[in-house]
């Protein structure tokens, strides 16, 4: 199966879960064209792919801008094929059903705005890259760790990466694109 593959990224987790998404399936014999939406604006002829998945990161509530524009940009030619959406956050992590419920919300609020309204959605945790940010953000994101349960420990990043659960939901997904192709 051909696949379309797009991701943004802003700490660079969804570009480390893209590329391992792109290895997981080119190994399993799948042609995989790995696309970075800030690098790339047009997507590639819906004739040339037979699913799509994009990937993009939760941050202050929203996916970032060049995923939106780049999935509104070429909204015809993604909705011609089934599609799905890897959703990157630290709530995926959060044992707050509430927290992890909001992600959906996000994900239906891109959907609207975009036009791409993908057949499957996988949230995935991301990671604290403590030992990358300024003072400021550790400060902020140790405090909010804390409040949630999670590791303090900023001499060292955390990552929380269901690598299993994503490769899962992956299989999955590609297993039935055959069959949903034509019905969306």
């Amino acid at each position: 199966m051909r696949i379309l593959l797009t991701y943004a990224t802003i700490e660079g987790q969804t570009r480390k879960i893209a590329n391992h998404v792109a290895e997981h399936l080119s190994g399993g014999g799948h042609d995989v064209h790995l696309i970075d939406a800030l690098e790339v604006k047009t997507a590639p002829e819906a004739e040339s792919f037979d699913a799509v998945i994009l990937l993009a990161p939760v941050h202050i509530g929203t996916f970032p801008a060049p995923m939106r524009h780049f999935a509104k940009a070429n909204v015809e030619t993604l909705m011609a094929r089934p599609g799905a959406f890897i959703s990157v956050s630290l709530a995926a992590a959060s044992a707050n059903k509430d927290e992890v419920a909001e992600i959906g919300d996000y994900v239906e609020k891109f959907s609207k705005e975009t036009g791409f309204w993908p057949v499957a959605i996988h949230n995935a945790a991301g990671a604290l890259k403590f030992t990358e940010y300024d003072f400021f953000r550790r400060w902020m994101l140790k405090r909010i760790a804390e409040k949630e349960g999670g590791p303090t420990d900023t001499s060292r990043d955390h990552e929380f990466t269901d690598w299993d659960a994503l490769d899962a939901f992956v299989d999955g997904f590609v297993a039935q694109a055959p069959d949903l192709a034509g019905k969306i």
